[in-house]
């Protein structure tokens, strides 16, 4: 009896745990995350995720199929770590898993039975997903294709096309169409599946020192809506920076008239180091340091979509890389010329990372012959913009200036500016042949605001370089991007939007984890 009335005393109220069980979640993403159990349940019992998703939409809970993946990826995930016993002999399964990692040669335990096994549950559905992953590849570039072609493409039974074309086209990813498919075999036409531009789209914010710059993408890397706002008196205050990111989301879906259900995520680019945490290890010319950017976005309740925070060179090489054919984005180096210098290399299609996801640093080169010259002679304080502010016009912005600049014809043009421009040009070509002998590239990209001032320098560079050039280099070709100004903020964009064409991740880490690889 007492043992019975010790336990009594230790047992919450009922009217206490009743009031605790009715506390609502405050975000968007509490609720989903209360509801996780309920939904894995469902699936588990064969219910559609697209029905799911429908579920939660027609209550008040906005999501794409997309954004509940990458949820139930993180739930599961911990799941399996909670339930998993190094000394049992098998692990208890989560059911519904679609990302379980794929057998490992790797044994931890002293015996292979120890290791984690496959369900019968788990790897269809793994394969039901990365067949409709490769179905939506194919179609990314914008062609049609009918069912009887992605099976031939693939190597899959028309069965499981079909499977996986109707989950495309219940989450709206691609449409139906009847128009002949471009190469099609003679005889009867079969209908036509295609991507949907309107499907989904993805928010990139890039952040100078002067400007965030924000931009919606659909699916075929088109604009639908662009937002600017100054930061230059403020840049340095974190807090009210990223309530202007929160803001400019907002005006972005309102302006837009995009349903936030259609958003797939928001990527923020960052002039500086940003490891894979997402932290800003260190910004100069914002003066941040260690700043837990995407932790900080992530816990706001007005941000209900997975976050990404990156360089803003990588995110402009992921841009061009996005919207290059296959074979020209294969060798690069991308240079962005903005209040500093950032870099990124694409060797084999992929961006390299280096140890620490911090390579292409290209600005923080050192143009003299000592280390102490770091402080006044790196390729970015020589090549930036700043040598060029006090020619420009008072009375305009900063970019208008540089276009300004860009069109200035002979008789508007000073010898002290030309006496700039041939600094420039020296140091320009300085840091392009250091490169060219490091990284041999294929070809050299230009972005960033300063780019379009290149052209008035461009055949004093290529002369140097082919006169400097070591026998047996050749000078790779310089283009300045197509993307104009917005180059790093339509490359933060374009980091979302991929995801949704990456490959299910089969070491444990998710889809599309490293930003780097899409």
């Amino acid at each position: 009896m007492q043992k019975i009335g010790q336990d009594r005393t230790m047992q919450p109220p009922q009217s206490l745990r009743s009031a605790i069980t009715g506390i609502e979640a405050g975000s968007k993403a509490a609720r989903l995350r209360s509801v996780l159990p309920d939904i894995e349940q469902r699936l588990s019992a064969g219910a559609r995720i697209s029905d799911v998703v429908k579920v939660l939409n027609e209550n008040g809970l906005a999501i794409t199929t997309a954004t509940l993946k990458s949820y139930l990826y993180r739930f599961r995930k911990a799941a399996r770590e909670k339930q998993f016993d190094p000394h049992s002999a098998r692990p208890a399964a989560v059911p519904g898993d679609w990302t379980t990692p794929a057998p490992s040669s790797r044994v931890d335990s002293p015996t292979p039975e120890a290791a984690p096994q496959e369900t019968a549950s788990t790897t269809p559905m793994l394969l039901r997903h990365i067949n409709t992953a490769r179905c939506l590849r194919q179609l990314e570039r914008g062609v049609t294709l009918s069912r009887a072609d992605l099976s031939r493409e693939l190597g899959l039974t028309r069965a499981t096309i079909g499977h996986a074309v109707k989950e495309l086209i219940d989450s709206g990813l691609v449409v139906e169409t009847s128009d002949r498919v471009e190469g099609g075999r003679p005889g009867r036409p079969g209908s036509g599946i295609r991507l949907n531009p309107q499907g989904a789209y993805a928010i990139g914010i890039d952040i100078s020192s002067l400007n965030l710059t924000a931009v919606m993408v659909d699916l075929e890397m088109r604009i639908a809506h662009r937002l600017s706002d100054s930061i230059e008196a403020h840049a340095d205050n974190v807090e009210r920076v990223v309530e202007q990111i929160a803001n400019l989301s907002a005006r972005l879906l309102q302006e837009s008239g995009v349903e936030p259900s259609r958003v797939q995520g928001l990527c923020v680019s960052v002039p500086g180091l940003v490891d894979r945490g997402g932290r800003v290890v260190i910004a100069p010319f914002l003066r941040w340091r260690d700043v837990p950017l995407k932790q900080i976005l992530s816990a706001r309740s007005d941000l209900a979509w997975p976050i990404t925070v990156c360089n803003d060179a990588v995110a402009f090489a992921n841009a061009e890389r996005t919207m290059a054919r296959e074979q020209d984005a294969q060798n690069m180096l991308l240079i962005l010329l903005t209040e500093g210098l950032g870099g990124a290399i694409v060797q084999q299609g992929r961006i390299l990372e280096g140890a620490r996801g911090y390579a292409g640093e290209l600005g923080h080169m050192v143009m003299g012959a000592t280390p102490g010259a770091i402080a006044s002679h790196t390729f970015e304080l020589l090549a930036g913009y700043e040598r060029f502010r006090a020619f420009l016009p008072k009375d305009q912005s900063f970019e208008r200036g540089l276009e300004w600049l860009a069109r200035t014809d002979h008789t508007g043009r000073t010898p002290a500016l030309e006496e700039t421009f041939d600094e420039w040009a020296n140091v320009l070509t300085t840091g392009i042949l250091n490169l060219v002998y490091v990284l041999d590239p294929g070809k050299i990209v230009l972005g960033g605001p300063l780019s379009i001032v290149f052209p008035r320098v461009e055949q004093r560079v290529k002369r140097a370089l082919a006169s400097n050039l070591m026998h047996g280099f050749t000078a790779p070709p310089i283009y300045i991007t197509r993307l104009g100004v917005d180059g790093a903020a339509i490359g933060a964009a374009s980091v979302v939007r991929n995801q949704l064409f990456a490959l299910p991740s089969l070491n444990g880490s998710g889809a599309g984890s490293d930003l780097r690889d899409f």
